[in-house]
């Protein structure tokens, strides 16, 4: 017969202390599994693990679900079992009543032979029994026995009363065989009971857990959600309050060119609905997709208002454009006050470089006019005093105040630009040098780049550009003692190269203090945000490079 499937046996094996034995190994089974989850090392391995609080709890539900499983499982074959044992029991409940019947139809023919007439329900209720318990040795022997003991009484030799004796016996034992079976059945359809009592139980408890885990698992989740929502909406205001409280503007819009997002200051300057946005960049960055800086000006209360724009798209999570956004920052103050720090700054140069213009006019008509007026002066009081030497020293005179006179005349030429406004600078720049050959100690070599934009350039870089020429040259006539001057004059695509060049005396840079030419060269050049670079070496001349932006 089939075994059951709660002990590794069959039900004809049980044995009292059978429950009691396997719920002691159930326990210490329990207890050791219990205590060795209990020790340091594993606590730690759990405390310390990455896993969250609900990849915890999924792990513990897949542990459920896999209980339920094998619950569900054991309750199927233990129903099965179940049903089995109460087919068996009505087996040997029916070869019970056909061996009644048996005994009864072996009782007529004893008393009373009739063997033809009974002879057929004797075979068909043996045959019945032997098809029952086919599958048992002992009673199918039995049966057998019986078969051919009714089988000599229908021959007709009849029974002795030994054989009949036996015969019953032999029902006796199928019958006593079949009562003992039929106990065996109901005790374990008794246990089958308890035990499918226990697993339902089991199993009610374990979906219980598994509804109140799920139920944590959605409060936790519902709390987890209203907590993010909270922190969403309190970062929400505090980005609202950054934005709203920051000098610039900003707005979001979404493609069909709705503004969905604007702070205080975009609505101050623009309005809700932005007016007087200009609309043309937001399009451009829609279709190229790219960030686009932009310097945008606005007219607000008949004032001039200076923007600097940068707008970008906003994508999505698979990169789609679902908005541009823009931040505007304002540069009226910045630029108004870069304008009044230039104003300024050019103020002072202009103050410098008249004071020091007027310095060094003092100090030529100090050192040499003053001096030769003087000169001829004393000579003319010397000749009336004297009246012998009187053409001599009259001569004398005349020629120290000749020479005042052209001093005098380089002292104006130095001041005034001699036709700059209506003549081009190269030719300016020629006559100057021209002057400087004049002597005929000094050579000069002159190279101009680009005349034409030389000459259509800036008047005020035009000025600049022969102030400093004209300052480096009076340099080098004083105090260089050179015999070869260079300039070198280039207009390129973005700045202006002057390079000045000589071979006199020179001088070390790292000792030697700027006197009042090489001052107004660089406030010239710094007020034109141009560079200055001055290079020498004693013994081995001088070279003065001017880069000027245009």
């Amino acid at each position: 017969m089939k075994k059951h499937i709660s002990r590794p046996w069959g039900m004809n094996s049980v044995s009292p202390g059978f429950l009691k034995t396997a719920l002691l190994w159930l326990q210490s089974t329990r207890n050791k599994v219990r205590h060795s989850f209990i020790k340091q090392d594993v606590k730690e391995k759990i405390n310390n693990s990455k896993l969250s609080w609900e990849e915890r709890l999924l792990f513990m539900g897949l542990i459920i679900v896999a209980g339920i499983t094998l619950l569900g499982i054991k309750l199927y074959e233990n129903n099965r079992t179940y049903q089995q044992a109460y087919t068996q029991l009505d087996q040997s409940r029916l070869v019970m009543m056909e061996t009644e019947q048996l005994r009864a139809y072996l009782k007529e023919i004893e008393i009373a032979p009739a063997v033809a007439t009974v002879q057929p329900a004797i075979f068909r209720s043996l045959h019945q029994i032997s098809v029952r318990k086919k599958h048992s040795l002992i009673q199918a022997n039995r049966i057998k026995t019986v078969q051919q003991l009714v089988e000599s009484i229908g021959a007709g030799s009849g029974l002795a009363s030994t054989d009949w004796k036996s015969l019953y016996n032999l029902l006796d034992g199928i019958k006593t065989e079949e009562l003992r079976n039929i106990e065996i059945r109901q005790a374990d359809i008794t246990l089958g009971y308890s035990i499918d009592q226990r697993l339902y139980i089991l199993l009610l408890l374990t979906l219980i857990i598994l509804v109140m885990l799920a139920g944590y698992v959605l409060y936790k989740n519902q709390l987890a959600t209203l907590q993010a929502k909270q922190q969403l909406e309190n970062n929400k205001q505090i980005l609202q309050s950054i934005i709203d409280n920051s000098s610039s503007l900003v707005y979001v819009k979404d493609m069909l060119g709705r503004f969905i997002f604007t702070n205080k200051k975009f609505t101050e300057f623009y309005g809700k609905a932005g007016e007087h946005l200009n609309e043309t960049p937001d399009e451009s960055v829609l279709q190229s997709r790219k960030s686009m800086e932009t310097q945008e000006d606005l007219v607000i209360n008949q004032e001039l208002v200076h923007f600097y724009a940068i707008r970008f798209p906003l994508l999505d999570k698979n990169g789609q454009v679902y908005a541009t956004a823009g931040i505007f920052t304002n540069l009226t103050d910045m630029i108004r006050k870069q304008q009044e720090s230039k104003e300024k700054e050019l103020l002072r140069n202009t103050l410098a470089v008249q004071e020091n213009e007027r310095l060094e006019i003092g100090m030529e008509l100090h050192d040499n006019i003053t001096q030769l007026l003087a000169s001829a002066k004393m000579m003319l009081d010397t000749a009336i005093r004297q009246t012998n030497q009187k053409d001599e020293h009259l001569e004398k005179a005349r020629d120290d105040v000749f020479t005042a006179i052209h001093e005098t005349r380089k002292l104006s030429h130095s001041l005034v630009v001699p036709g700059l406004e209506t003549e081009s600078l190269t030719d300016a720049i020629m006559r100057l040098l021209d002057r400087l050959k004049s002597d005929g100690t000094i050579t000069v070599q002159l190279k101009l780049v680009a005349k034409k934009k030389l000459n259509a350039l800036d008047p005020v870089i035009r000025l600049a550009l022969y102030r400093i020429l004209q300052e480096q040259v009076n340099n080098i006539v004083k105090h260089a003692r050179a015999s070869q001057v260079i300039v070198d004059l280039k207009c390129l695509a973005d700045t202006i190269q002057l390079t000045v060049q000589d071979n006199g005396v020179g001088f070390d840079t790292k000792i030697y203090s700027p006197g009042i030419g090489l001052s107004n060269i660089n406030r010239r050049v710094s007020h034109l945000g141009g560079e200055c670079r001055l290079h020498s070496v004693p013994g081995q001349g001088c070279q003065l490079n001017i880069l000027i932006p245009q």
